[in-house]
């Protein structure tokens, strides 16, 4: 499909071939032994073929619908990452990041909407409702189940699918266990780290007083180096095409094409009807080098005083520090600019640029560097309680206190970005192709008054200056208390009842600030930073990539070291050759160049569930057949509230010449602005039903059918209850706020399926369901909102009705503009005795501005925030076959799933739309061989292309497939090896627009080896 590094395609088809040889001939000097000796010897199942049997006993056995995985022995995951596992389950889609699985789709619905728990408890993520597998090493994992549809004993949260991930507990085998693991792994990403970094794992277990008390300690650690190069595109702004004299009066946007234009190739000559171009922006280059340090550790008591009584205590650990180093090389092309010449390429409604040039315009050639640095901490401690308090009645009691945090992990906070640029640029050119990377090419020198080149330049250091500047501060904090108490009783015949109570509380905290130069035009002079400076080529770096070896492609970028660059800036501001005066007054270091804790944004969000529920099995006869019936009933109430810290606007001004309005905040004694937290609150609560039906027609020919209603809990964000003033005008004003009044999404959901187990270790199943939700939520507007009762505006107000009756002579006819009752003020008030006037510069600089006075017009705020108001119907069809080949060894697993919505994203409308993004079908296809110690898996992974983005801009990420490839071979009883190879035959990743001319990102894709040895005691 595109173009790939060939000498890594050779090596993993040399990798493929060679173990296919070895297993072959290791399977035929096995069989002339065998024949020889003649000896029958006992089959044990291990391996490979014991998680594949043990994954399909869990379906099998399951209530509803569920699917799961199982290690292949202890701590031994079929994958490095449980998220690369899990995309082996139908209907189950992964997003990936830095090369690995991170965060999961499960039938159409993407990360948000499944919720992941930790041996049935819910446990803290990153601020959001989705959970990131990175995190957490697949070592310590036992199995992982995947409930498609609801139970009423299940968490609720997972519209998609709710996976908990089961940990290994000692007294479940009891004695001694233990394993070690160590790995090195090869990254080639990685363009300037080591080539080979370390990643160590080991487990242990063991049981004590006849095995009534055990201990075990799983521990992990991983160091790993990489990186990523891609090219983007920020934006195609989408614009319904315009005649000359719509521009003309006004109808247009800025900077818009006419239809006819003769610079515009391939333009259309009339409107038509629904025409559609788009204008690209901001191309950038992005060279990331990353650095991840990642340890997992849990430790897990149990003790067994009398038959009927198991305690377990654990304490759970997860570290996760990520620091990356950032290059960009961009040109930004300004939408407004009418100076340009195009070529132009049509698809029904829809003009995509193939060619896009700027001459003039934006002056600044621009190149960043930045330092972003987090550090991930969970914590937690849990409890658990299990009494059989007779033969048929048993009870359960859950408890854990769990933390997680998200935190800076350097100096510089934890995003930093430092711009250079020279100010010569005077072309830019912009290619574009259906299939290719979006080419910059850049033009330095100068144009005089006519446009005409007077000078062309070369790439300079003496040319450069130091720019703009962010330093970035995000923090966040998740804790989360949950107990739960549950209770089983067994009649006779089998039938069972279940039923307990649970609490949950969930406090989720964010915080942020930054202090920005906005330098924009430079600081100091051209060759200040010469010296800093040295010269760096990407040539190659792209040539995966279709067109990455296009000769037009801007190569030569500058490097320099972030501390010494910053060290120059405040070298700069002592000399006083600063033009702008940074955010925050500096920061603590006064100069701009550091980051604050003092935060502008300070949000806690707290939402407090109480459940209830029961639910019964009966089960039952039909036709000779047996046959089961699981109802149930949950009932949930939860309670929200809201807390933002938020600034104080204290008046808003009226700047006339410009015709801006601006605000102010009231001030501290300190002069900083003064912030005050507003709260806000909501509840609801929901009833969920669930029942599920399954009866074997013959011999292990299972059919099910299930209904169940499950949620999805509004995101975070949607629920801050923050308000942003976004703008202030004569007529108009609006904000933006979270809701915390937000209903959970709600599902009802049907499955049908058919699952045939037809052998050891092999089944085929095929299963149609269908999800219809209500309550999704999209953004909607309240008009005529009061905010702040003190606050005036000075439009319409006293003063303004003085000028515009001295303008006028109070004669309604007579007309008038923002610049006469500029001048009005100038010529009246400049002696500046009134408080609510504020006249700055002279003669014709002189610019006004007033204040809203007491008795002034009230200012009303269009508000937008987040509403339930939407409803969708998604459904699919899922296949499934596994199968092993008798004794040989070989095997296979395929699957396919197929989603579909009502709603489709409509290319030829040009507005924002409500479409559920993340819905694509997906297909497996895993073959591997599993026999006297030898194993190897070769798994191919597809995913459709799929919407990621519905705004007014779309963003589809195109199919992707990506093949990983696994052996390792037992020496002995003790000792084996393995190699892993990851995205073996290297594929990029593409994202496009409207159109696949309109490429919004195309990435790298790079293979990962690891090559380890494992050791079981």
């Amino acid at each position: 499909m595109y173009k790939q590094s060939f000498k890594h395609k050779l090596l993993a088809v040399s990798i493929a071939t060679a173990v296919a040889a070895s297993a072959n001939a290791q399977e035929q000097q096995t069989q002339a032994e065998d024949n020889q000796e003649n000896i029958l010897e006992e089959v044990i199942v291990t391996g490979i073929r014991a998680s594949l049997q043990r994954s399909m006993d869990m379906k099998r056995d399951a209530k509803g619908v569920v699917d799961g995985i199982s290690a292949e022995d202890m701590g031994k995951f079929p994958d490095t990452n449980l998220a690369e596992s899990l995309q082996r389950i139908t209907g189950v889609a992964i997003d990936r990041e830095r090369g690995e699985g991170s965060k999961i789709t499960v039938r159409g619905f993407g990360p948000d909407f499944n919720i992941v728990t930790f041996n049935d408890r819910q446990m803290p993520t990153n601020g959001g409702r989705s959970f990131d597998f990175a995190n957490i090493a697949s070592e310590g994992i036992s199995a992982v189940e995947v409930y498609k549809s609801g139970r009423a004993n299940v968490a609720t949260g997972g519209i998609g699918a709710t996976v908990n991930v089961k940990t290994a507990k000692p007294l479940d085998k009891p004695g001694f266990q233990a394993v070690i693991s160590g790995k090195g792994v090869h990254d080639p990403s990685n363009r300037d780290g080591a080539s080979l970094t370390p990643e160590i794992s080991g487990i242990f277990s063991n049981t004590f007083a006849d095995d009534t008390f055990g201990i075990s300690l799983a521990a992990s650690y991983q160091d790993r180096e990489g990186g990523s190069q891609s090219a983007t595109t920020q934006d195609f702004y989408s614009r319904n095409l315009v005649t000359q004299e719509q521009i003309d009066n006004g109808e247009g946007d800025s900077g818009a094409i006419a239809v006819g234009d003769p610079t515009a190739i391939g333009f259309p000559s009339e409107v038509g009807e629904g025409g559609i171009y788009a204008i690209p922006t901001n191309i950038q280059y992005n060279l990331d080098e990353f650095k991840r340090e990642r340890t997992n550790a849990q430790l897990t008591m149990q003790w067994r005083p009398i038959d009927t009584v198991t305690a377990t205590v654990d304490y759970t650990y997860a570290e996760n520090a990520i620091s990356t180093e950032h290059t960009d090389l961009s040109a930004w092309i300004d939408p407004g600019c009418q100076t340009r010449e195009s070529e132009w390429v049509q698809e029904g409604r829809i003009w995509s640029p193939t060619t896009y040039r700027h001459v003039g315009c934006a002056t600044d050639s621009l190149q960043g560097v930045g330092k972003f640095a987090v550090l991930n901490e969970n914590n937690s401690v849990g409890l658990n309680i299990k009494w059989d308090a007779t033969e048929k009645l048993s009870f359960s009691l859950d408890y854990h206190d769990s933390s997680g945090e998200n935190s800076p992990n350097s100096k510089y906070g934890s995003n930093s970005v430092v711009a250079v640029a020279s100010n010569n640029r005077i072309t830019t050119s912009g290619y574009f192709s259906a299939d290719g990377m979006p080419i910059l090419d850049v033009e330095l020198g100068e144009r005089n008054d006519y446009g005409q080149i007077i000078r062309v330049d070369e790439k300079d250091p003496n040319d450069v200056r130091i720019t703009g500047s962010i330093f970035g501060t995000a923090v966040s904090r998740m804790d989360v208390k949950q107990l739960q108490i549950q209770g089983d009783f067994e009649f006779d015949g089998g039938h069972t009842i279940d039923f307990g109570v649970a609490t949950l509380e969930v406090k989720n905290r964010s915080q942020y600030t930054d202090i920005q130069r906005n330098n924009w035009s430079g600081v100091g002079e051209p060759g200040d930073i010469a010296d800093l400076l040295s010269f760096e080529s990407i040539d190659g770096v792209f040539d995966s990539l279709n067109g990455g070896g296009d000769p037009r492609q801007e190569a030569l970028l500058y490097s320099w070291d972030f501390d010494a660059l910053i060290e120059r800036g405040e070298d700069l501001l002592i000399s006083g050759d600063h033009t702008t005066n940074p955010s925050k007054g500096g920061g603590p270091c006064g100069t701009g160049y550091c980051p604050t804790y003092n935060f502008n944004s300070d949000e806690l969000t707290t939402e407090t569930s109480s459940s209830v529920y029961v639910q019964g099995h009966y089960l039952g006869e039909a036709f000779n057949r047996d046959y089961n019936v699981y109802a149930g009933l949950r009932y949930e109430y939860t309670e929200v509230n809201s807390e933002a810290l938020s600034p104080v606007v204290g008046g808003v001004g009226w700047d006339v010449s410009s015709n801006t309005f601006l605000y102010d905040y009231l001030k501290d004694e300190n002069g900083d602005d003064l912030q005050e937290f507003t709260e806000l609150t909501g509840d609801y609560d929901v009833l969920l039903p669930s029942i599920d039906f399954d009866i074997e027609l013959i011999d292990d020919l299972i059919l099910r059918a299930s209904y169940s209603k499950t949620i999805t809990r509004p995101t975070y964000g949607a629920l801050k209850g923050q308000l942003n003033i976004w703008s202030i005008g004569k007529e108009d004003s609006t904000a933006g706020s979270g809701n915390p009044q937000l209903l959970p999404m709600e599902s009802d959901n049907l499955d049908l399926s058919i699952e045939w187990y037809y052998g050891e270790a092999s089944y085929a199943s095929a299963g149609i369901w269908s999800k219809n939700v209500t309550n999704f939520i999209a953004n909607g507007t309240f008009e005529d909102i009061l905010l702040y009762e003190n606050v005036t505006t000075p439009y319409g107000g006293a003063l303004y009705q003085e000028a515009v009756e001295a303008i006028t002579g109070g004669d309604s006819s007579v007309t008038f503009d923002d610049d006469d009752i500029n001048t009005y003020f100038i010529e009246n008030y400049a002696n500046g005795n009134n408080p609510y006037v504020i006249i700055t510069g002279e003669g014709e600089d002189a610019t006004v501005q007033l204040d809203g006075a007491p008795g002034d017009p009230a200012i009303y705020f269009d508000v937008s925030k987040p509403v339930n108001q939407r409803k969708t119907s998604v459904n699919g069809m899922e296949f499934m076959v596994q199968h092993t080949f008798g004794e040989t060894g070989f095997g296979l697993q395929a699957n396919y799933t197929i989603v579909d919505g009502d709603l489709d994203y409509d290319l030829n409308l040009n507005e924002e739309q409500w479409v559920v993004p993340g819905m694509s079908d997906t297909a497996n296809l895993v073959g591997f061989y599993d026999k006297n110690g030898l194993e190897i898996r070769l798994a191919y992974n597809w995913r459709d292309q799929f919407l990621v983005d519905p705004g007014k801009d779309p963003k589809f990420v195109e199919e992707y497939f990506q093949l990983d490839l696994n052996v390792s071979y037992e020496i002995n009883d003790n000792v084996s090896v393995f190699v892993e190879g990851i995205n073996i035959t290297e594929e990029n990743k593409r994202v496009h627009g409207r159109s696949s001319y309109q490429v919004r990102e195309y990435a790298v894709g790079h293979a990962r080896y690891n090559l380890g040895a494992r050791y079981v005691f």
